[in-house]
């Protein structure tokens, strides 16, 4: 898994897909961003003062992990974000936020958020395939769950990550993951993608900074 998201090349046609989720995911955040999960999230992170990263339809700006978990939460907050049926997931609410903040934290292009967004969908994908639909007859929700490790997979790609930091960037992870059906009617359902947006930002960068995690 670390390996592809290192090194893969996405083909022509899933950059196109992936620049009109790009295009939704931030029209829906910026229709959430006045919303009441929303808000509490952007008055949470003012208190850490100002970054690099921008918060859709705010003034406020951010580090990465901060301005990940606001978009995040702001792009899940109406519900009208995209669905993956293999996943089980709304992957674009967590991915995007982190192609972002990720990216504007290292001055990365345009296509290289794309092909971050590409790879971490992959992985959620994978994964989904693989657990689904035990993992969410069981009570979590992939959004939190796999979105974590997409987003994580996203944000290794942004900050160049090698495959064996890439390695531990996905445990850490998995460690992260969570997020509880059960919450589902509540504000805490949008903070699930905030949260795994955030989660996969701080992940890859306790890697690139050397913290190591399980194989």
């Amino acid at each position: 898994l670390a390996e592809f998201v290192v090194t893969a090349t996405p083909p022509s046609a899933a950059r196109t897909i992936a620049a009109r989720a790009f295009l939704d995911t931030i029209g829906v955040a910026l229709a959430g961003a006045c919303e009441p999960a929303a808000r509490s999230v952007q008055c949470v992170i003012a208190g850490d003062g100002r970054g690099p990263c921008t918060v859709l339809g705010t003034t406020l700006s951010g580090g990465a992990a901060n301005a990940a978990l606001a978009n995040g939460t702001a792009a899940h907050a109406l519900d009208f974000d995209d669905m993956c049926f293999v996943s089980l997931a709304h992957p674009s609410a967590p991915l995007v936020p982190v192609a972002l903040a990720a990216g504007e934290a290292v001055g990365a292009a345009g296509a290289a958020l794309l092909d971050a967004y590409i790879v971490g969908f992959e992985i959620e994908g994978r994964l989904g395939r693989a657990m689904n639909p035990r993992h969410y007859q069981r009570g979590w929700h992939c959004t939190a769950t796999l979105g974590t490790l997409g987003a994580a997979a996203a944000a290794a790609r942004l900050f160049g990550l090698d495959v064996a930091q890439t390695t531990h960037a996905l445990a850490i992870a998995a460690s992260e993951a969570s997020g509880l059906k059960e919450n589902f009617g509540t504000m805490v359902k949008p903070l699930h993608a905030g949260l795994a947006a955030r989660n996969g930002i701080v992940a890859a960068q306790l890697a690139r900074a050397g913290l190591t995690a399980s194989a």
